[in-house]
């Protein structure tokens, strides 16, 4: 049936709008980091127990902070002020398709931002930097989604304050939690977040018609598809390489032959997609590179949380 013009769209078609525009999808490298955070933290005292029911809670909670919250408003905040973008790119977007009014958008991402900071207070018992890494994170989406400044104009800001407000400060927020911060942790942290930075280059091109419209200076918008995919490459491959270096320093071989095999698998879909850029073979990379980076996070965490002797 059509609906009115004045007519509302039902209550579960509203919510599951306003679900969308925190896009759950991107909860999961937020949740996945604070709980690489806490394991890279020790299994000493203090430190992570993940077979302790009342560390898992903490670390959930934080998650929920860093995940449904803090992700969900960046998202939700760059559909508000990306809805121009969208009407291009994705007009089936929850604002451009209509189903969600600005007001009820704006709504949104407000509430998910006092719920970011009502639970960043609530874990400053632990560190006072939680909070504080909270409204950084905050600040940061604002500052990447809103105008004038909008970093996402510019590829030498918008990727690393991706990079910075998705993996950094959500991997230190775990480690945190459970003990006092160590440069291996941290070496690890900065790693993983310019490993994020070059995924989100490739991520350009998915929208560079809708950027060179609007003016957006993407890296696809500047060097073109290819050498984009390049510059992709580049980062996330030294990011590998890295990790392999200090898996063999530590005397790890099974990791480094992890790595190893991270660097190689991707080779032929890196091919595949250079020569013919489709959002098709796009996919494709994503599904075999992403699950050994996952898998790289959470190894790398275990070792420098002490439980691979």
């Amino acid at each position: 049936m059509q609906q009115t013009a004045t007519s509302k769209p039902a209550l579960s078609t509203q919510l599951q709008a306003h679900l969308e525009l925190a896009d759950p999808i991107t909860w999961v490298a937020a949740i996945a980091m604070v709980f690489c955070g806490a394991l890279a933290s020790s299994q000493g005292t203090p430190g992570f127990d993940p077979t302790n029911l009342n560390h898992l809670l903490l670390a959930g909670l934080a998650a929920l902070m860093c995940g449904p919250f803090g992700t969900g408003f960046s998202q939700s905040i760059n559909d508000y002020y990306d809805r121009d973008l969208d009407a291009i790119n994705d007009p089936a977007r929850p604002i451009p398709s209509g189903r969600v009014s600005l007001a009820a958008a704006r709504a949104n991402w407000m509430v998910l931002g006092l719920g970011t900071m009502l639970i960043g207070l609530f874990l400053a018992r632990y560190s006072l930097w939680i909070p504080i890494f909270a409204l950084l994170s905050l600040i940061l989406s604002v500052l990447y989604s809103m105008p004038p400044i909008k970093l996402k104009q510019n590829f030498w800001f918008g990727p690393p304050a991706v990079g910075v407000g998705y993996i950094l400060l959500t991997w230190l927020v775990g480690h945190l939690l459970f003990g006092q911060l160590t440069w291996p942790s941290l070496i690890l942290a900065l790693i993983n977040s310019a490993l994020a930075a070059g995924l989100l280059f490739l991520n350009d091109i998915k929208s560079v018609e809708g950027d060179r419209q609007l003016g957006l200076k993407s890296l696809t918008v500047a060097l073109g598809v290819r050498q984009t995919l390049v510059v992709a490459y580049t980062i996330i491959d030294l990011c590998l390489v890295a990790m392999l270096v200090l898996a063999l320093w530590g005397g790890y071989l099974w990791a480094a032959g992890f790595v190893a095999l991270a660097l190689l698998a991707p080779i032929p879909f890196q091919i595949r997609l250079f020569r013919d850029p489709t959002h098709t073979n796009f996919k494709y990379f994503l599904l075999v590179n992403n699950p050994f980076v996952l898998l790289l996070e959470l190894f790398s965490a275990f070792i420098v949380g002490g439980y691979f002797g």
